[in-house]
């Protein structure tokens, strides 16, 4: 080739690169639909909210890839948890236990006795970071190997072609429903932490600290409430799949951003500072309820462990 068609490939092979590199971008927020007029608002995932999707679940065939340990003669439980200790995660995919006590006996998420005579352990499939991947499972399968080695237990694991088809097609469906939206409260100047405390203990929300609120528990939370990065707004973020009965909570979430907007003299707004009509929350809460469906079609109940897992 002349050096001019060797330019003319280089200048097409960046191009083509920079199609694929923004294709995959697109590809990634779609992984979190955002129901529109809101837009993406992305908290911190903390270790204490993988700890809680970790704590007291059973694996399900629905979102975990599940190998069982088994042993002929019972085995120490307190051997079991010595072995496990510290290992709660492979990657972003936290682990679900297993205890079975007695042949066919039902499992259950925390050991009833001091002694097992099986195992389960279950591996997410997939949540917001992507689906189980192959460095994932051969890290699975082998310290479950250490494990059965050390503690005379048959072992039996899925193969990894069949999980990983699995996690993908999971993904997939899950990417499908995910939602987070968002409304905003607009003032026409800076809102104090004063105010906005006030405001939200009119509105009955809960403090988070750092002038950040939220309807109901940390276990049950409905949605949040925090600051615009304006100073001037407010945030209510509500996540889908992640809150029970999620139709009812957008009706909450509403009715809490009316009160707010009347203690702090502002408008209910989407974030670029449009006031939002009755239609507008029609549309946004016929979507909801659209999701909502969506996800207990594919046994998820929104708000469930299963869901606080694969969308965490």
């Amino acid at each position: 080739m002349t050096e001019l068609q060797w330019t003319v490939v280089a200048g097409a092979a960046i191009v083509l690169l920079g199609v694929v590199v923004a294709n995959f971008r697109d590809w990634s927020r779609a992984k979190k639909r955002i129901i529109l007029p809101a837009a993406s608002i992305d908290e911190p995932r903390s270790t204490p909210a993988l700890e809680r999707a970790i704590e007291g679940v059973l694996p399900s065939e629905i979102s975990e890839a599940i190998a069982l340990l088994e042993w002929q003669l019972p085995a120490s439980v307190a051997k079991l948890q010595q072995e496990l200790r510290g290992w709660r995660h492979v990657g972003s995919k936290p682990l679900a236990l297993g205890w079975v006590s007695r042949p066919g006996e039902p499992a259950q998420a925390q050991p009833q006795t001091s002694e097992v005579v099986a195992l389960q352990v279950g591996l997410l499939l997939a949540n917001r970071s992507g689906p189980l991947n192959a460095m994932e499972y051969s890290e699975w399968q082998e310290q479950l190997g250490r494990i059965a080695g050390a503690l005379g237990a048959r072992l039996t694991v899925p193969s990894m072609s069949d999980v990983l088809s699995q996690a993908r097609q999971l993904d997939q469906r899950c990417a499908e429903v995910d939602a987070q939206l968002t409304l905003a409260v607009s003032s026409g100047e800076i809102l104090s932490a004063t105010k906005i405390a006030s405001a939200a203990s009119a509105a009955g929300l809960e403090s988070r600290g750092e002038s950040r609120f939220a309807k109901g528990s940390h276990h049950q939370q409905r949605f949040s409430v925090f600051p615009g990065e304006s100073g001037a707004s407010l945030i209510l973020l509500l996540d889908v799949p992640r809150t029970f009965a999620p139709s009812d909570a957008f009706r909450e979430m509403t009715a809490t951003a009316e009160v707010l907007a009347s203690v702090l003299d502002a408008q209910v707004t989407d974030e670029a500072g449009h006031r939002l009509s009755a239609r507008n929350f029609e549309d946004i809460a016929a979507q909801v309820a659209d999701k909502e469906q969506r996800l207990l079609a594919m046994d998820i109940t929104p708000g469930s462990p299963v869901a606080q897992r694969l969308f965490l």
